[in-house]
């Protein structure tokens, strides 16, 4: 018997559901690769901002761990004059520096014509936990601040004296006391976070 071409066609080719049902099984794929891709890119962006913000957090830490270690009992002058504290914590506003103190240690990579101590202050301005450096130990001028962690909740801080007792605000029978630890709590990103730091180990 001998076979028409048109038979032949029909066995050879594709029905329409059959291209229907393909096309389907198609597009779930791509559908389901645009999703894994999406997932994937989410992922990579939230493993991205935690590694940020663990950096930032390790930065802050190291840095203020350099800057308490190296606590002075040196008191200094403000611009009028006056005697201040070597050690000192403010609260309320946005220029109150929550710990201020002078360290030693400051590197002087330009050779400059000045000691290798430094006076700092610990703010939290909007949110924004900044470290300012005054340019000169006594009185002088200070700089902008560095930005050490940004979006920060309520800052609490308390300090341990020389007899061993916590308490929140710094109390100082001489002008050259130092705490011997600072307790620092705050809140991020839902988180709570507690540090603990000890003060002039560098010098003890």
């Amino acid at each position: 018997m001998v076979k028409s071409s048109s038979d032949s066609c029909d066995r050879n080719g594709f029905t329409l559901v059959e291209m229907m049902v393909a096309l389907f099984i198609f597009a779930m794929l791509s559908v389901a690769g645009v999703i894994m891709l999406r997932s994937a890119v989410d992922s990579d962006a939230v493993t991205a901002d935690n590694l940020g913000q663990m950096a930032e957090m390790q930065r802050f830490v190291s840095l203020m761990e350099a800057d308490l270690s190296q606590a002075l009992p040196r008191t200094y002058r403000d611009e009028a004059g006056d005697q201040m504290p070597a050690f000192d914590s403010e609260q309320g506003g946005s220029e109150a520096g929550f710990l201020k103190f002078t360290r030693g240690g400051q590197s002087n990579i330009n050779g400059e014509a000045r000691s290798n101590l430094e006076r700092v202050e610990y703010r939290l301005t909007d949110g924004n936990l900044e470290r300012w450096r005054y340019r000169m130990t006594d009185g002088g001028s200070i700089d902008q601040p560095a930005v050490l962690i940004s979006d920060l909740g309520d800052l609490t801080v308390r300090f341990r004296d020389r007899r061993g007792q916590w308490s929140a605000g710094w109390q100082t029978e001489r002008l050259a006391d130092l705490p011997r630890a600072i307790e620092i709590r705050f809140e991020r990103a839902g988180r709570s976070y507690r540090h603990l730091f000890l003060v002039g180990t560098g010098y003890l």
